[in-house]
């Protein structure tokens, strides 16, 4: 049974998606307070003085990447529940977020109720993630490391690797390496391939 007054925070660098996940889980019964904000320092320090119950994380947060920012936060004591959402319909992003421990991922596009379908269910001890069938075979069938999924994600969005190391604070050649055994790994030679990869395509 869910208790009531289960207090959410929502971290989108989208207003628009914010207010639209606000509008869907607000009239919910057993939900209290519904935080939004649209950058990851704010949702820090929002974690840091509030009582938060469920962070609804997008994966791609504009400079900033959810998996890295949800990795930090555990680390800093963060205790409740999370349910990445990604406009990337993504077996890979979907792995990802269960091998670091959330409790869901869902992509924009499936019908917006399922948000409040899913926040329902997580709250009732259940995941949902997006699982293949065990006779699906693809190039996603490889294990990234917390730090190599982060990097993957920036790779994709078209980050070089100085910036990357920046956002990071790590150096180039750390950044090179990683990007070389996540290459090594998805057997391929070339961003272009590895953007085939997170859509589903190679």
């Amino acid at each position: 049974m869910i208790k009531n007054n289960i207090n959410i925070l929502i971290l989108d660098d989208h207003p628009l998606v914010c207010a639209a996940i606000e509008n869907l889980i607000k009239p919910v019964s057993y939900v209290g307070n519904v935080l939004t904000c649209f950058n990851t320092k704010k949702a820090f320090e929002i974690l840091q003085t509030a009582s938060i119950n469920v962070l609804i994380l997008d994966v791609n947060l504009g400079n900033s990447d959810g998996f890295d920012f949800y990795r930090r936060i555990t680390a800093h004591g963060y205790k409740g529940k999370t349910l990445f959402i990604s406009a990337n319909d993504s077996q890979l992003y979907s792995d990802a977020a269960f091998k670091l421990g959330a409790d869901g991922y869902i992509c924009k596009s499936e019908n917006m109720n399922l948000i409040k379908e899913s926040l329902e269910g997580i709250m009732n001890g259940y995941t949902f993630f997006k699982f293949r069938h065990n006779d699906e075979k693809s190039k996603f069938d490889v294990s990234l490391s917390n730090r190599e999924t982060v990097v993957f994600n920036y790779l994709i969005q078209g980050k070089t690797n100085s910036e990357i190391a920046d956002i990071l604070s790590l150096s180039t050649k750390t950044i090179s390496t990683y990007k070389r055994r996540i290459f090594d790994k998805y057997n391929i030679n070339n961003i272009v391939d590895l953007l085939r990869i997170s859509e589903g395509k190679l």
